[in-house]
């Protein structure tokens, strides 16, 4: 078995020291302490020795490892385009890199594969050409499906049209919801349906920013040259709401969207459960990219988490100019956005350290005992606690997506002969 270099932290050395101290007393009688009473003080610094952790690796796959330095299972995709999920059965949806890509900004995909817990493959299929890509993350749906972003081509004439303020190509993002056994799409929305401007009255979608919170401009982000305006990198579906997540990196926010919309009405202002058709139902992190007030609270973004009680963990990769912080929101849906008020949700916890940076990468999740498993995109993996005390790190992983935490008799591990 592959060793992971595994240490705790400074704080979790100090209150060994303490119990190591206190035990040399001349009231204690050492001789007591037996081996399996050891093992439980080690356990009480609170690292969740009840969880395995999978770690996802653009470069070398994805794998189960534990806290001893162990890795206990492993795939071989080569190469992957980012984001891998492991079903209860043991099987694993991933996003790889297609051959010839013709769209190439970081995180691109462009194909598909799930492997089943005896490491054979139940389908594959490629969603690339020359004008959309998929791109950074999957999510496996309960009806079988798989929704995934794209980014789209959209020519600068076009772009121009739609009140671009610049003069080159886009590529914006979509959403795709696909039949992966037919690969016929059954759900879409597109960002270019749902932009604002106010560069030029004279093209469509002229308006004034601050007093359309549910559309998105168009050119906050213009000065991106290469294109890539948006650079969306996870999506997270609830499917008892039916809203979609994303993080958009370069805008610095969490959008949300009513997935109960028809593919129609996704195109429109108007229909779905919240009445919006695919305008955003609600938007968070940086009130500044629709003109509005409030405080910011994202710069850079990676993998919108949520978990219990409508409660979510993000990767702020640059809040600190050059440190990065775990942020955790208390969401309070159904949303509302009024123009020209603070939308943005509470804050009610947060961990930064001066060691924490990563720009390109990272993500959050909380463990069975509430800690907090972080992917530094740069190198290490952390666990922290409630009080924000660093209990376990590893740097053995090279450049680690995201974590995502098991408990040991969860059923995907039992599957995996774990």
């Amino acid at each position: 078995m592959k060793k992971l270099k595994s240490k705790f932290s400074y704080a979790s050395l100090l209150i060994l020291f303490l119990l190591v101290s206190s035990c040399s007393s001349d009231d204690v009688d050492t001789t007591s302490i037996t081996e399996d009473e050891t093992d439980t003080t080690e356990d009480s610094s609170g690292i969740d020795t009840n969880t395995y952790i999978m770690a996802i690796d653009p470069d070398d796959g994805v794998s189960i490892i534990n806290h001893d330095g162990d890795t206990l299972f492993e795939w071989d995709i080569d190469p992957l385009g980012d984001d891998a999920e492991l079903q209860s059965d043991g099987s694993l949806v991933a996003i790889q890199q297609t051959n010839n890509a013709r769209i190439t900004f970081g995180g691109y995909g462009g194909k598909f594969i799930k492997i089943n817990a005896d490491q054979t493959t139940d389908w594959e299929f490629t969603y690339s050409s020359d004008t959309y890509i998929s791109h950074h993350d999957v999510n496996y749906l309960s009806n079988g499906n798989i929704i995934f972003l794209v980014w789209e081509k959209i020519d600068s004439d076009d772009a121009i049209q739609m009140g671009f303020s610049e003069n080159f190509d886009i590529y914006p993002d979509a959403v795709v919801e696909m039949n992966p056994l037919t690969q016929e799409i059954v759900w879409e929305w597109h960002f270019t349906d749902h932009v604002v401007q106010d560069n030029d009255s004279t093209k469509d979608n002229y308006g004034v920013v601050v007093d359309n919170p549910n559309k998105i401009n168009i050119n906050y982000n213009s000065s991106q040259d290469d294109g890539d305006i948006t650079h969306a990198n996870g999506l997270t579906l609830d499917e008892t709401n039916d809203l979609l997540y994303i993080t958009i990196n370069y805008y610095s926010e969490v959008w949300v969207i009513d997935h109960s919309t028809t593919t129609e009405e996704a195109a429109t202002s108007d229909g779905g459960d919240y009445g919006l058709g695919g305008d955003l139902v609600y938007r968070f992190g940086n009130p500044l990219a629709y003109d509005n007030i409030g405080d910011v609270t994202l710069n850079r973004v990676h993998y919108p988490n949520l978990f219990d009680d409508d409660k979510m963990l993000v990767f702020a990769n640059n809040i600190y100019d050059g440190q990065s912080a775990i942020v955790e929101y208390q969401l309070s849906p159904p949303y509302q956005l009024v123009a020209g008020q603070d939308n943005e949700p509470a804050v009610i916890w947060e961990f930064t350290d001066p060691d924490l940076y990563s720009l390109t990468i990272g993500g959050a999740v909380r463990t069975s005992n509430g800690n907090t498993l972080i992917a530094e995109g740069s190198g290490t993996i952390w666990e922290v606690n409630a009080n924000g005390e660093v209990l376990w790190q590893t740097t053995d992983i090279n450049r680690p997506w995201r974590v995502y935490a098991f408990e040991i008799d969860d059923p995907a591990m039992t599957a995996l002969g774990l």
